[in-house]
C-alpha cells in the first residue's frame, strides 16, 4: 500500500524560495516527507532566486502522482516552462485527482497553462501587463485576495506566504482545526 504522507515540491531556475520556506519547516514537524523534482535531467541543479543552487532529488519524467497527496508551485519566474507538456501532465493529473495543489505568486501560471484556472478563480501576483502570461491566464477568474482556496486548489501572492503556508498545512491536515495561529512563531519576534 502506498502511503500518501509525501509532498512533492516542484523546483525551477529562478523559483523564490522565501514563500515556501515557513511552509517547508513547519513540514518538519509533521508526518510528511517532502520531495523536490524539476525539469531538468536527474543530477541536474537548479538555482533559485537567492542564487543559491538546489539539486532537486527527482526529473519530472520519475514521478508518479498516485504516491503523493499534494503539488507546491513557487511562485519566481516559471514562464520558460509554460510549454513544458511533461510538467503540464502531472499538474493536471494532480488536479484531476483531487490532490491538493498549492501555487504562489507566479505559481498559478503553471496551473493555468494546465487549464485549470479556466476551472477555478484564485489569485497570483501577476498581472494583465504580465506579458509572457497571458497565454495562460484565465483573467476573469483571478480575484483581487490575498488567498484564495477553491476545489483542491489554493493560490497566493507571494507576499502572503505565511497565510499560504498556513492554509496547506490545514488543507493536509498537519495542524488541529482549533489550532489557531500555528505560524504564530513565524510571525512574532520573541526571546525564544
Amino acid at each position: 500500500m502506498i502511503s500518501l504522507k509525501k509532498i512533492l515540491l516542484f523546483l525551477y531556475d529562478s523559483f523564490a524560495e522565501f514563500e515556501i520556506v515557513t511552509l517547508l519547516t513547519a513540514l518538519k514537524g509533521t508526518d510528511y516527507t517532502l520531495v523536490t523534482f524539476s525539469t531538468k535531467s536527474e543530477g541536474e541543479a537548479v538555482t533559485g532566486l537567492s542564487t543559491m543552487r538546489y539539486l532537486p532529488a527527482l526529473s519530472v519524467n520519475d514521478i508518479v502522482v498516485d504516491e503523493y497527496a499534494a503539488l507546491v508551485i513557487p511562485g519566481g519566474s516559471p514562464h520558460p516552462l509554460l510549454q513544458n507538456q511533461e510538467l503540464i501532465k502531472v499538474i493536471r493529473a494532480f488536479y484531476d485527482q483531487g490532490k491538493l495543489l498549492a501555487a504562489i505568486c507566479g505559481g498559478p501560471s503553471l496551473l493555468g497553462a494546465a487549464g485549470i484556472l479556466q476551472e477555478i478563480t484564485y489569485t497570483a501576483s501577476l498581472e494583465p501587463a504580465d506579458l509572457e502570461y497571458r497565454e495562460v491566464m484565465n483573467w476573469e477568474n483571478k480575484r483581487s485576495e490575498l488567498l484564495v482556496i477553491d476545489k483542491n486548489v489554493i493560490t497566493a501572492t507571494g507576499s502572503n506566504y505565511l497565510q499560504f503556508a498556513e492554509a496547506v498545512l490545514r488543507k493536509l491536515g498537519a495542524v488541529l482545526p482549533t489550532e489557531e495561529n500555528p505560524l504564530q512563531y513565524f510571525r512574532e519576534p520573541s526571546l525564544s
